[in-house]
């Protein structure tokens, strides 16, 4: 009995990831063979931002290449119609009933697999193969909030509730294996996002895999390409390379705060797009957009009335209808009182980037650390430096609302 493990899902893109489990699979089960089949478009996402069949079967092809017992199917791509695991079990057992299958599926999927169509016949026809996750995020909006499935537990339900008397007499029992060793958790969706905003993929994808998706382009977004060459244009190389600091480290903040970062990248790359202006100018843009400004901005234009001026720039040059966005732009330079996430992400992302060294910071190494798991510390730690050489240096000529943010976030300084 030839003995075959599937590998199933959209791989938009295949990465590392799908390799490790495959391979775990393979050895430890003693497979023949294992195929990649990758699906047309699965009825539970969306189409948008999937690569065509022929793109992801040959980056799968790139990926597979070094292991000769791997192979692309397109099993399910050619089938007609919509495409479920019941029915392509099925289908290959009637076609094959001496082989035995193995789908090797995700902890994520087995979590949510009494909501796939018709998981009996699925059971009825291949053994599971479930590759758990150590840890799995429970909240998207709090970081810090965690929880170890019950992977066990959800398998043994399954078993109970799948367990049935065949029309011989004989008692079917699914059989559900879980692969043993420590695993690497990648996410497609986060890989896709890291293209998309111009981030290093470097170990998470195979290198002919990813050779073949810089070749194409794929996953990049027009507006940040956009944005890149304009910045690139318009700025002077130290500050083009601040601004793509700042939006990676928006990214990474992002992360690590359960907030989007694709959202915060774009608020991060275009937080300085008017800082190329110069005080004249900036304040005829500033009439010209309607824009506010106090007699302590009016004297200094380039250094506070940029933010305020390239909010209005992301939504007039580059369509960002995002007021969260926009208002991280304008806010990024003097910070507010109860700044919204994005805004302390930008804001911090400002100050801390990579190739930031300000004298009155002595701190800054540990205030980049607080920053990964306290904004509000990180905030006030900044805010606590940076206030009092203003109003030192600067006298009655500092921005009242940078006064006033100070004022807020003493509070959060133990």
């Amino acid at each position: 009995m030839e003995r075959i493990g599937v590998m199933g899902g959209t791989f938009n893109p295949v990465h590392l990831s799908h390799l490790m489990i495959a391979l775990r699979a393979y050895d430890m089960l003693k497979l023949d063979k294992v195929w990649f089949m990758p699906s047309k478009q699965p009825m539970y996402k969306s189409q948008k931002g999937i690569a065509s069949e022929e793109d992801r079967c040959a980056m799968i092809n790139a990926a597979i290449k070094p292991y000769p017992f791997f192979e692309l199917s397109d099993y399910e791509m050619r089938r007609e119609g919509p495409t479920y695991s019941a029915d392509t079990f099925s289908a290959l057992k009637a076609e094959n009933p001496d082989t035995k299958y193995y789908f090797i599926i995700g902890g994520d999927s087995l979590d949510y697999f009494d909501e796939w169509k018709d998981p009996l016949r699925i059971l009825q026809n291949c053994t599971l193969v479930v590759a758990p996750r150590a840890m799995e995020q429970s909240s998207k909006s709090k970081a810090d909030e965690f929880t170890e499935c019950d992977y066990a537990g959800k398998a043994k339900s399954i078993v109970e509730k799948y367990t049935s008397e065949n029309a011989d007499g004989t008692v079917f029992v699914p059989e559900i294996i879980f692969i043993t060793s420590p695993l690497v958790s990648i996410a497609s969706s986060d890989l896709r996002n890291f293209i998309k905003c111009g981030i290093s993929v470097n170990g998470l994808i195979p290198s002919e895999t990813l050779k073949y998706l810089e070749e194409k382009g794929l996953y990049r977004d027009e507006l940040f390409t956009r944005v890149k060459q304009d910045m690139k244009a318009l700025m002077k190389p130290k500050r083009y390379t601040h601004i793509m600091n700042v939006a990676e480290m928006c990214f990474k903040l992002a992360k690590l705060h359960g907030y989007d970062p694709v959202k915060a990248y774009t608020a991060g790359i275009l937080h300085d797009c008017a800082k190329h202006l110069g005080d004249e100018e900036i304040l005829c843009e500033a009439d010209r957009l309607g824009v506010e400004y106090d007699e302590v901005e009016r004297k200094q234009a380039s250094n506070l009335l940029h933010s305020k001026v390239g909010a209005v720039w992301a939504k007039e040059k580059y369509g960002v209808e995002d007021e969260e966005i926009r208002n991280a732009i304008k806010y990024h330079t003097t910070g507010r009182p109860d700044m919204t996430v994005l805004e302390k992400i930008v804001y911090m992302s400002d100050v801390i980037e990579p190739g930031r060294d300000m004298e009155y910071t002595p701190s800054l190494e540990a205030i980049r650390s607080i920053a990964t798991y306290d904004l509000d510390k990180a905030c006030a730690l900044v805010l606590n430096n940076v206030v009092p050489y203003l109003l030192r240096t600067y006298k009655e000529n500092v921005c009242t609302m940078t006064v006033d943010t100070y004022e807020y976030y003493k509070k959060y300084i133990v």
